[in-house]
Formats: structure tokens, sequence, C-alpha cells
């Protein structure tokens, strides 16, 4: 009987180990993120690179981790966006900014470079008088003929603005987010707004995004790269608390 049992507690360790010891698959890596590329190339320059789309994939028996982006250069007082291709990116480098998609996760506006991702604008555009200004916005009643303010106050573009255009196409921009993310990134935040709702404005998690890039949603939702990648994060996540809950029960045991 004891000889039967022992066979089954390393029994059990064995599959304790084997589990444990189970990695996950391996991903392509870059020497160089191309954001930091373009910070090189565009020295001196006024752009932001702009997040416009994310995928996981299988690249032989690895997962390959990639962005696609628009760069935003200003020219002039004229605004010209480039769109570019898919660009491979590090496993740390995608899931540090897997909730900014249809942000600017690097700008570098009157030599002033930030890694901080923000609202599209919001460091450089919105607010800059030379572009435009800040105005009440209203919307009319539609049971009376009286206008009444809905979101406080909204920055327009001027007409002869070489971004005008730009902004036109855009959704507004508010000076109540404006203000808060200048707070958020003063203290190395992103900033990604709330709605009533208490859901993000801004980024991957909006319903603004989800409207305008449904084919990114229904990739990451039926790909099985994804799935594999977004449970190996689970279940690092779940091993880290597990570890953590751990190590407080053993250092808070009972005295004697």
């Amino acid at each position: 009987m004891e000889l039967r049992y022992k066979f089954f507690l390393i029994t059990i360790a064995s599959l304790i180990i084997t589990a444990c010891g189970k990695t996950e698959k391996p991903s392509v890596t870059v020497t160089e993120e191309y954001s930091e590329r373009l910070i090189r190339d565009l020295k001196g320059s006024d752009f932001s690179l702009v997040l416009s789309d994310m995928n996981v994939s299988e690249k032989g028996d690895k997962l390959l981790f990639q962005h696609k982006y628009h760069v935003l250069k200003v020219e002039k007082d004229s605004l010209i966006v480039d769109s570019l291709d898919w660009e491979p990116v590090n496993k740390s480098f995608f899931i540090k900014h897997e909730n900014d998609l249809g942000m600017e996760i690097v700008s570098s506006h009157n030599n002033k470079l930030s890694r901080i991702a923000k609202p599209v604008g919001f460091d450089w555009a919105v607010g800059n008088t030379e572009h435009g200004e800040w105005e009440q916005e209203k919307s009319t009643d539609s049971t009376s003929t009286k206008s009444s303010s809905t979101h406080g106050r909204v920055w327009r573009s001027h007409h002869s603005s070489g971004l005008f255009w730009y902004w036109m196409l855009r959704r507004p921009a508010y000076q109540r987010d404006y203000s808060t993310n200048r707070v958020y990134n003063a203290s190395g935040k992103t900033y990604y707004g709330e709605n009533i709702n208490g859901t993000s404005r801004y980024g991957t998690n909006s319903a603004y995004q989800k409207r305008k890039r449904s084919g990114f949603f229904a990739r990451r939702k039926n790909s099985s790269s994804w799935r594999s990648f977004s449970s190996s994060k689970k279940s690092a996540s779940s091993s880290r608390y597990n570890g953590a809950s751990s190590t407080r029960s053993r250092s808070g045991g009972f005295g004697k």
C-alpha cells in the first residue's frame, strides 16, 4: 500500500513538472523596432507614428507579431500621411501597445520626442492656435429651437490650415480630453478617455475603433494564433498571481 502511494505521488509530481516546464511558442524577434528607426531617420522633423493595425500569425514554428502604421509628417503647414505595410515587432513591444490602436505611439514635434501613446494630434495640432480654436459645441433639441451644450468645448480647425481636411474627417476633439491628456502625459501615462458608461473613448477598447476597424476585431477573434497568444498571457498572469498568493501564505504563517 505504501509503495503504491509513493508511486502515485511520483506520477503526480512528474505531471506537475511537465506542465510547468511546458513553454509557449517562441516569437520572431527584431533587432530594432521600426519606431526607433523612424526616430533616427526623421530626426529634426515633425512627425507622429499612428498604430493603424495589429496582427498575430505563425511563421514556421514561431509566433509573428506585426504592426501597421500611418506616419504623419508636418511640412510647411501641410500634413503628409504615409501608410505603411506590415512591420514585424517584438512581442514585448506588441504587448505594450495592445490597447493603443488608432493612437500615436511615438511623436516628435517642436523638437520634443515622446514615446507615450496618446490620441492623434493632442500633442501638436489640437490646442495649437495656428491651426484652430476652441468653441462651444451645441446641438439642437428636437423638441425646441434652443441649443444646448452637450460636450463642452470642441476643437475646430481653421479652413486656412493645412491640417483642416484631416481633422474634418475625424471625430471631435474635446477640450476636457485634451487637458486631461496633458496631465496624464506629464506623469508618463497614456490617456484613453472615459465615456459616461465607463468605457474608453480612445484606443483599442473604444467603441469608435470597434466601428472603424471591424476587420481587425474579426481577425483577432477568429485567429488561432491570436487565441493562443491571449491564452498564454492569461496563464502567465494567473501563474504570477498564484505565485504571489503562495508567497503571502507562506510568509503569513501562525506563530507558535
